[in-house]
């Protein structure tokens, strides 16, 4: 009884045959190798397959969009000013100050209590919190250390705006409003001003603290975030009112 040998193309016996001739010869392989190919022969199939077909071409997969942390508010122009931080907690002081932190009286306050030259006329950039973060993060979107600096002078010129807590740029509804300012050592801390139980308190962290921004709070910059750059139509920060 005959067996029918399968019907493959004359192009493919040759193929088979030129793969035969390739084949390693006795003294090229040892025993053990070819008897270990002989049984695995679907990892043999696979390497055959790895070297002799045309590989799938990958689909290229379209990264996923940068989703930023800030959210461009608008411009916040800063008059020319004299004045400078001053150490006043009394009541009848023109920016009502209920507390100040130890790190940011360390940090900051020299021996008169006041640091800091006047400044001329400035620009500032708002931005709004998407999310929580520390701020490694927000400084880098803000495009790095010295593009998101800014100084105790421009905060102070807005705290004087709304020195009883009145509604302005700044939050007044307990949520942080975050500047980055070098202190007086030249190390770039993280200084925060919240309205809170009828004053403002105001102290500062390392920019390495792990605490966390919640979303909602405001940072302050004079550059705007990578990624969200005003026009040169940008608005005005609108004011804030408390919630």
């Amino acid at each position: 009884m005959s067996t029918a040998s399968p019907d493959f193309p004359k192009w493919y016996i040759e193929f088979q045959v030129a793969l035969l001739r390739q084949a390693p010869r006795p003294g090229e392989i040892d025993q053990t190798t070819a008897l270990g190919w002989k049984d695995n022969q679907e990892s043999l199939k696979k390497n055959l397959a790895d070297c002799l077909l045309p590989q799938p071409v990958a689909t290229p997969v379209e990264p996923a969009k940068l989703e930023l942390l800030l959210e461009a508010v608008g411009t916040v122009p800063i008059s020319t000013t004299t004045s400078k931080f001053v150490r006043d907690t009394c009541r009848n002081t023109a920016v009502k100050i209920s507390y100040i932190g130890d790190n940011f009286t360390s940090w900051f306050l020299s021996g008169d209590d006041k640091i800091e030259d006047p400044i001329s006329e400035q620009t500032l950039r708002c931005h709004k919190l998407r999310q929580f973060s520390v701020d490694g993060p927000i400084i880098i979107e803000l495009g790095g250390a010295e593009k998101s600096e800014t100084t105790l002078p421009e905060m102070f010129s807005l705290m004087e705006k709304q020195g009883k807590g009145e509604n302005g740029v700044l939050l007044n509804n307990g949520y942080a409003n975050i500047f980055y300012i070098r202190d007086i050592a030249g190390v770039l801390r993280t200084v925060f001003v919240v309205w809170y139980d009828g004053g403002w308190d105001v102290d500062a962290h390392s920019v390495e603290s792990p605490l966390r921004w919640s979303d909602g709070g405001q940072v302050f910059s004079r550059n705007p975030p990578v990624g969200g750059v005003l026009e040169p139509s940008e608005p005005l920060a609108p004011a804030q009112s408390v919630s």
